[in-house]
């Protein structure tokens, strides 16, 4: 395979990608947009800022200001720092995440990068640091600055928290695919075989991706326990695939049928519960028979209207952290994340 050019959409459709990114760019709250190894535009930019849809209208500010949002390696005007990160302009950073197989033990390919930003990092900038700013792309120095006012401020522990979520996923998702192409290169005449070796390189992926997902969920959300349950449509059961903090037992052995408990009748309506002493949808009210759990959620894993298992979190009585509906967003939208990887992992 060494001697094949191997392109990001050979691995995952475009618009695959771009429900990726924009699910990525939900999560965070912050624009994203899709390159590739040459600096060439893959996707549109998920949530597009004011100062970013004035620059596609206006040819003289786009001129002044789209140079600066690549970095000059890939023929634009930013400077590259350590952290794969550079400024369009004082304080406003960039930040790219590589998007790479790898090919052996030792050796990798970049085949484009998602890239985060303008994102104020720590603080933002005093205002009248944008003044002779305005005044060189012909801006009302007012108009800017309420620009600047609409992007998100990231500590240092948020934006590596956001790259290394994207980075890891993106990462299993498109090293699965390079499997697969290797695979049915090498078994192209032996379909069971193919198929065989698929299954078992898409399941080990798959665990680790969940793993990486569920550490995500309860690093958001504070929770005491959590698990993930993939969905077996063959046998209309839900498997425990990953937990955190639940005795050995209940990890290793459970298994529920479609509508069977709170989290079978989740992934059977598609639909996301969350459950706070005071809070509790009638739906399942006469299914609750643990006391000493104080909040929990259990959200569906989706991509469009495909299920794929769903995510449960609590927090006990001992260690009380109420979940709300903030919380829930947002764990809904990383179980949306989740189901795109998926849908891709397993087709």
């Amino acid at each position: 395979m060494k001697d094949i050019k191997i392109a990001l959409r050979d691995l995952i459709p475009i618009d695959e990608l771009q429900e990726m990114q924009d699910s990525f760019s939900e999560v965070a709250n912050v624009s994203i947009r899709t390159i590739d190894a040459n600096g060439h535009s893959l996707t549109n930019m998920s949530n597009v800022l004011s100062i970013c849809h004035e620059a596609y209208k206006n040819k003289e500010i786009r001129d002044k200001l789209c140079k600066q949002c690549l970095p000059a390696f890939l023929g634009g005007e930013g400077i590259i720092d350590e952290e794969l990160s550079f400024e369009c302009m004082p304080g406003l950073k960039h930040y790219m995440v590589p998007l790479k197989v790898s090919l052996s033990s030792t050796t990798s390919l970049i085949l484009g990068y998602m890239i985060i930003g303008p994102v104020v990092f720590m603080k933002r900038n005093d205002k009248e640091d944008y003044r002779q700013i305005a005044y060189k792309m012909g801006i009302e120095f007012d108009q800017l600055w309420s620009w600047i006012l609409e992007f998100r401020v990231f500590s240092y522990r948020g934006v590596h928290s956001l790259k290394d979520m994207i980075e890891n996923m993106t990462s299993r998702i498109l090293n699965l695919a390079y499997a697969k192409m290797v695979i049915q290169k090498k078994m192209s005449g032996d379909r069971s075989a193919r198929v065989f070796e698929r299954r078992a390189a898409a399941a080990r992926y798959i665990d680790e991706f969940l793993e990486l997902f569920l550490d995500f969920v309860m690093q958001v959300t504070q929770g005491n326990a959590g698990s993930v349950m993939l969905l077996d449509s063959e046998k209309g059961t839900l498997e425990m695939r990953s937990s955190r903090g639940l005795p050995s037992e209940v990890s290793q052995r459970a298994s529920l049928k479609l509508g069977e408990g709170i989290s079978g009748l989740a992934a059977e309506m598609k639909k996301s519960f969350l459950i706070n002493e005071g809070h509790v949808d009638n739906i399942i009210s006469d299914r609750l028979n643990k006391p000493a759990i104080f909040s929990s959620m259990v959200v569906p894993i989706k991509s469009r209207e495909d299920i794929y298992g769903v995510v449960n979190v609590s927090s006990s009585k001992a260690q009380p952290v109420k979940f709300d509906e903030t919380i829930l967003a947002l764990v809904t939208r990383a179980a949306g994340i989740a189901g795109v990887a998926l849908a891709s992992m397993q087709n």
